[in-house]
């Protein structure tokens, strides 16, 4: 019995559909669907259910399910242990990365990480909805926020970054410079929209407080938010190292600067700590490792205004 095969099980069943698999692992279906055939022959049972084209797992398959994944957690970390210092780590990770202005930093990690490990493979998905981690068989994702919604998830903080009201000195000109928090909500904001799809109506404004804000305009990429404003469109709430670049050029100036900054969080997430693999284990390891010695993101470009997302 192969344990690729219990593995290409497990991930099907994480997957939700032999389709599902087929199209993330990039693998023809026909294939998946001998293997598993062949694992169902070794250990005499069935592990799915078949209904035309949708697949469901039996009881038996159940409980060869949740009874194999330490067994392949523990045969991994034992070969690793028993093989070391002439292991070599290796495998697959998928990784998810929200389309924010320091994605081409977290790229670079990802590269070194890979120099590292040359027998590491890895696939980067940038996507602007927070995807399901287990169904998308994705091993470790960017979330940003205050706090995370989905609490089966495990939570790593990697920074912060100070957040604040900007707009060009043309729509100032025009509009006004406002002195307080009632003045600025009669404001034109441009809006963000987050992955989970809430839109950004209510601003942070320091000291746990907030204010309704609106606008004629709202899109979750931030590069075309960036744009809107340099367009004289509104005022935007966005992180202290994306405007200064743009404050230094005279592009932008800042709102309500007597205000305390508003802090945001970036946190690397993952499924489970119980059964990460070793390849997975030492991606977050390195991953946090070298976010200590990173800034939030590198000085800004010019381009970035033409980043697609």
């Amino acid at each position: 019995m192969k344990t690729e095969d219990i593995k290409l099980f497990h991930q099907i069943v994480d997957a939700g559909s032999l389709v599902r698999a087929s199209e993330i692992f990039d693998l023809p279906k026909s294939n998946l669907s001998r293997r598993i055939k062949g694992l169902e022959e070794e250990l005499n049972i069935q592990l799915f259910h078949r209904h035309n084209r949708s697949m469901q797992l039996t009881d038996a398959g159940g409980k060869f399910y949740e009874k194999t994944k330490s067994i392949l957690s523990d045969l991994e970390t034992s070969i690793q242990e028993i093989t070391a210092p002439t292991y070599e780590l290796s495998g697959h990770i998928r990784v998810q990365l929200l389309p924010l202005p320091n994605i081409v930093d977290m790229g670079r990690l990802i590269f070194k990480f890979m120099d590292l490990y040359p027998k590491v493979t890895v696939e980067v998905i940038s996507c602007s909805e927070e995807s399901n981690l287990v169904e998308n068989h994705i091993d470790v994702a960017l979330r940003v926020g205050e706090k995370l919604e989905d609490s089966s998830l495990i939570a790593r903080p990697l920074n912060s970054a100070s957040f604040g009201y900007y707009a060009t000195p043309e729509y100032i000109a025009k509009h006004g410079m406002p002195n307080s928090p009632e003045e600025i909500q009669k404001f034109n904001f441009i809006r963000y929209r987050f992955p989970s799809g809430q839109i950004l109506n209510e601003i942070p404004l320091g000291n746990n407080e907030s204010i309704a804000v609106s606008g004629n305009l709202v899109m979750n990429s931030v590069p075309l938010i960036m744009e809107a404003c340099l367009q004289n469109r509104g005022v935007v709430f966005i992180p202290e190292f994306l405007a200064e670049f743009y404050i230094k050029k005279g592009m932008l100036v800042r709102l309500l600067s007597d205000f305390e900054p508003t802090m945001k969080y970036g946190w690397l997430v993952y499924p489970s700590r119980k059964h990460l693999s070793l390849t997975v284990r030492t991606f977050i390891d390195f991953m946090l490792t070298e976010f200590e010695n990173m800034p939030m993101c590198s000085e800004v470009e010019a381009d970035v205004r033409g980043m697609a997302v």
